[in-house]
């Protein structure tokens, strides 16, 4: 597989736009973090609501939403509108917690990466079909016996999961949440003081062992966490496989080199599709098959 200099130049300037655009969204998503007011959005990404973000993942309004015996009507229109047209792209154009994997991926690229055969990489996902499905069958039963008058009772049966179950185990809720609290309340001179360590709540080391486990995970798997925990992944990707907008090839120029394949960040197996369209549940029209194909063949394509 033959890789030429025009193909490289491509490929780094679709990824520092990439990066720039998704850095851009971050700031947007936390501008109360800078002292700036502004109204709660809510989007396809992983983003916990906190005192410094001015957006909320739709994903977990709609966790919050269930567990207060609310119809999520906000987030379900969210996923659907803009999966429909959009597919995934959120998830390498604005997601904050893609943005982390992708600045994580940079800078271990010395690292040999796993990747996984295209069985394999469907077959880990099903942990994230898991992941979601259970998170809203708890969240179901939690906004029943809140919509029964039993609230106290529930709170008190679930402890810390009883608003969000899924968000409070989230390495993204670790990353953006509780590092930054951290600092903002001046904990984290006492974090590194040994004699407070054995003080720490034990739900922290929870979360901080999930989020190291998924830091390990997208070391040696490039964007590990979007191809198979990720609920906002596993929705989106559904929805998103018919979207309106997607990437496709032109056989009168595909020469079937494989390099598309072999840039995709989320191991999609693209000659296998028809080219017309790739229909997969892993693509997010990052677009680096685009820039990559020397031969101009992958195209974005439209309906």
């Amino acid at each position: 597989m033959t890789w030429h200099k025009k193909d490289k130049v491509n490929m780094t300037k679709l990824r520092l736009l990439r990066i720039f655009v998704q850095f851009i969204m971050f700031l947007l998503m936390n501008l109360s973090f800078f002292l700036i007011g502004a109204t709660w959005l809510v989007l396809p990404v992983v983003m916990p609501k906190s005192i410094f973000t001015t957006s909320e993942g739709a994903f977990d309004l709609l966790q919050r939403m269930l567990t207060t015996a609310i119809i999520p009507l906000v987030p379900l229109a969210f996923f659907f509108i803009i999966g429909a047209v959009f597919g995934r792209m959120f998830c390498s154009w604005g997601c904050p917690f893609g943005l982390f994997q992708d600045i994580i991926g940079f800078l271990t690229s010395k690292i040999n990466k796993y990747e996984p055969t295209k069985d394999s990489n469907d077959s880990y996902r099903q942990i994230g079909e898991f992941i979601t499905g259970g998170t809203v069958l708890v969240a179901v039963v939690i906004g029943i016996g809140v919509g029964l008058g039993d609230t106290e009772q529930i709170r008190a049966s679930f402890g810390v999961f009883s608003e969000q179950p899924w968000t409070a185990l989230s390495p993204a809720t670790f990353l953006f949440t509780v590092i930054p609290l951290l600092f903002y309340w001046g904990g984290i001179e006492s974090f590194f003081n040994l004699n407070t360590l054995g003080q720490i709540d034990i739900f922290f080391w929870i979360r901080f062992i999930i989020f190291a486990g998924g830091l390990i995970l997208i070391i040696y798997v490039p964007r590990g966490w979007c191809r198979w925990f990720c609920p906002v992944g596993i929705i989106m990707g559904q929805i998103g496989k018919n979207s309106m907008i997607g990437v496709g090839r032109n056989i009168t120029k595909c020469t079937h080199c494989g390099i598309c394949e072999d840039v995709c960040p989320m191991g999609v197996r693209i000659l296998s599709h028809p080219p017309e369209k790739v229909r997969s549940e892993h693509c997010t029209l990052c677009l680096d098959c685009v820039a990559a194909c020397p031969d101009d063949a992958m195209e974005i394509k439209y309906l």
